[in-house]
């Protein structure tokens, strides 16, 4: 890897995201249970094997999407990760002042580059971003199959959260489709 530099996301780099933010391949999942009475409701998260591995490719970056993403670039809180001058890494988040949260909307590597790093990098940046706005915490939603986000989430800190069966359908709750996983990373000394 050459020259590496995370500088905030500008307005240049919107048109490169769809390149960067494609999916994800897992051969495995968390499958999500529910279990409620009166007295109680409980939830159980188990890692599973796939039987082989599943390819998830994301849609959702069409043109309001783009849009939204370039209003953002100006708050400080979104970076990207840059090896000479190719896009390999982006980190879009948004302070929430209600919460006093930083919202992880978008949080990517390219494929060659991760495991060198590069998400190491932008999260440390995301994190003294944070730190010094004085949030509590950042939060990010990955899905019950991202098990490669998950684990690097927790490796960065992160732990579960919450969960939400119905965040992207109001179909009701089926234990073998994607399920919203909430991860969030607590700062030290803040929002106590």
């Amino acid at each position: 890897m050459s020259e590496l530099a995370i500088v905030p996301l500008a307005a240049a780099h919107i048109s490169q995201l769809p390149s960067l933010i494609l999916g994800y391949t897992t051969s495995e999942k968390y499958r999500i249970e529910r279990q409620e009475t009166p007295e109680e409701v409980v939830f159980r998260l188990q890692l599973i094997r796939l039987p082989e591995p599943v390819r998830i490719s994301y849609s959702h970056l069409d043109e309001t999407e783009l849009a939204r993403y370039a209003g953002l670039a100006n708050n400080g809180c979104c970076f990207v990760a840059l090896n000479e001058e190719q896009l390999v890494g982006v980190v879009i988040a948004e302070p929430q002042a209600w919460n006093n949260v930083l919202n992880v909307w978008e949080f990517h590597v390219a494929p060659d580059f991760q495991r060198r790093g590069v998400g190491r990098l932008l999260m440390g940046r995301l994190v003294e971003t944070a730190v010094s706005l004085q949030l509590r915490a950042l939060m990010c939603e990955t899905q019950s199959l991202n098990v490669p986000a998950i684990r690097f989430y927790r490796k960065m800190g992160f732990t579960l959260d919450g969960i939400d069966l119905s965040y992207y359908t109001n179909e009701d709750y089926d234990p073998t489709q994607n399920v919203a996983i909430f991860m969030k990373y607590k700062i030290p000394d803040v929002g106590k």
